[in-house]
């Protein structure tokens, strides 16, 4: 499946259209990325997860951002991509990472969200800053029923 036809490229979105709000998010080229992230550094490097890797960014305006970026494009990690950025093109939340934009180049497949300072809410929950974390179950019950209304 081809990336260049799926949805999430814009397909529907008429920028004529009185009343419609612009995307909040924008093609990034691999130059661009590869600059914010120091060629994908190790010592950038947020974490890893089943799709691929996050890395911290800095673009040219100074503003941070988080890149994910795909392991091996197949047709299961090439749809994977499709959807996540489809999903979070449409879904604002103050619980969920905003899209920045992604990067489709040969056989690169990015995710530029916005830049997480405060590491990820699982290493609050359970790594290292859990014991210095002030989430009491009510506030974890809350954050995530906030997040499932933020997905419906």
């Amino acid at each position: 499946m081809a990336f260049g036809s799926m949805i999430c490229c814009g397909k529907g979105f008429d920028r004529k259209e009185k009343g419609k709000k612009q995307p909040t998010w924008r093609v990034f080229s691999l130059k661009e990325l590869h600059a914010a992230t120091n060629n994908f550094n190790y010592d950038n490097k947020l974490g890893e997860g089943a799709f691929g890797s996050v890395y911290w960014g800095q673009l040219w305006d100074g503003s941070q951002i988080a890149v994910k970026r795909l392991k091996v494009l197949s047709n299961n990690a090439e749809m994977e991509f499709s959807v996540e950025v489809e999903i979070l093109a449409r879904v604002r939340h103050k619980n969920l990472l905003s899209l920045r934009g992604y990067c489709a180049e040969g056989q690169e497949r990015l995710i530029v969200y916005d830049y997480m300072p405060n590491l990820s809410l699982l290493s609050h929950l359970h790594g290292h800053h859990s014991a210095e974390c002030l989430l009491d179950w009510n506030r974890r019950m809350n954050i995530a029923i906030g997040s499932a209304e933020g997905i419906a």
